[in-house]
């Protein structure tokens, strides 16, 4: 294989090389947004709370003293017990245009993940549906925004031809936020608005433990019948949450209430890639941190990352209420852009309020699946 060499690299000795590939892959491409080298760092370290739940091998694809590629073997001990599966996952891949290459890496993963005894292979997730995942397939001309993935277009082909099929496409829509809201949905919420035992409020960041408690309950209730959902434990879902909090803007964080009890939320981030793509580096110091500072104000789009209300609640609207309300949020605090991703292709119920309000779906990420 033209002398491409795969190595198992040691996480305490070589991280640092595996985190720096990405910086030789996209070098040239103005859509790339490089991620925080700490953020990275910090995933894949052993106290890390995914690590409680699953397992991650790293390799690096060697040509001669050059790296030429990554991935990751990933076994999702939740998934496989949640799904009654055995599916080994991939992730964290970059390669150079080479099929050899991807060839040679994508093997060596299948090959340790056949070893732990898994029978399918899935990805990308990094390293699982609850982080970054699916491989962008159709809109790569711009930039990811927060907490979403970005390719190269060729990737798509090398996965294709070694027998890897899509199992199931996620989206993301775009709007431009001074669109009017279709009369049919200001309507419901209307409705919805004056029942007395219907009400919603914003987060509080002085009470955010409690808030990330409720949080944590409704997505675990919330998504679980969704393709691919896996449980966050306790520890992950605060780890994440206490990643966000610095990012987390009050006003863009929504409850919905039935008889006073939270029964659904929204979740907004300002697209922070907006500023993470004048770091270069990958690094807030030394001079990284004044570019975020100085940037935040010129952030004018914002993404939806999540939106879902507990089964019992659902058929009474508070999807729409929560909509509305956060278009009006969102204007007053002047963005004038929303991608909301990502959303199941086959998720009718989330996917039909979107289009009924003029979102489009501009950007499609895949998860493929072969069985080993």
């Amino acid at each position: 294989m033209n002398n491409i060499q795969i190595v198992n690299i040691d996480k305490r000795k070589d991280l640092n090389k595996f985190i720096e590939v990405p910086w030789m892959i996209y070098q040239n491409d103005p859509n790339w947004v490089p991620p925080l080298k700490l953020a990275v760092k910090e995933l894949f370290k052993p106290k890390h709370p995914f690590f409680e739940v699953g397992e991650v091998e790293l390799f690096l694809a060697y040509r001669g003293n050059e790296i030429v590629g990554r991935i990751g073997a990933i076994i999702n001990h939740a998934h496989n017990k949640f799904w009654n599966d055995k599916v080994g996952f991939w992730g964290f891949f970059e390669s150079i245009d080479d099929q050899e290459v991807s060839k040679a890496l994508i093997e060596k993963a299948e090959n340790y993940l056949k070893q732990k005894g898994m029978t399918s292979f899935r990805g990308p997730v990094n390293p699982s549906t609850n982080y970054e995942c699916g491989l962008l397939h159709e809109g790569l001309q711009d930039p990811p925004q927060i907490m979403m993935t970005y390719n190269p277009d060729y990737y798509g082909k090398h996965f294709s031809s070694l027998g890897y099929e899509k199992v199931k496409d996620l989206l993301a829509y775009q709007i431009d936020l001074s669109f009017q809201m279709p009369e049919k949905i200001t309507r419901i919420a209307a409705r919805i608005e004056k029942s007395k035992k219907v009400t919603y409020r914003f987060i509080n960041k002085k009470n955010w433990n409690n808030e990330v408690q409720l949080m944590l309950g409704i997505y675990n209730k919330a998504w679980q019948k969704n393709w691919g959902f896996i449980p966050m434990t306790e520890k992950e879902f605060i780890h994440t949450a206490n990643d966000l909090k610095s990012v987390v803007d009050e006003n863009l964080i929504m409850f919905v209430l039935v008889d006073g009890k939270e029964a659904g939320f929204i979740v907004c981030l300002p697209d922070f890639n907006q500023v993470f793509k004048k770091i270069p580096n990958g690094k807030l110091l030394p001079t990284g941190i004044f570019k975020l500072l100085r940037a935040k104000k010129y952030i004018n789009r914002v993404r939806v990352i999540t939106l879902g209300v507990m089964e019992e609640y659902r058929r009474m609207g508070l999807e729409t209420l929560l909509y509305q309300k956060m278009h009006e949020q969102l204007k007053i605090n002047k963005f004038e852009e929303a991608e909301m991703s990502w959303i199941l292709e086959d998720n009718l119920n989330m996917n039909k309020p979107l289009l009924t309000m003029g979102a489009k779906p501009y950007k499609t990420y895949r998860i493929y699946e072969k069985t080993l």
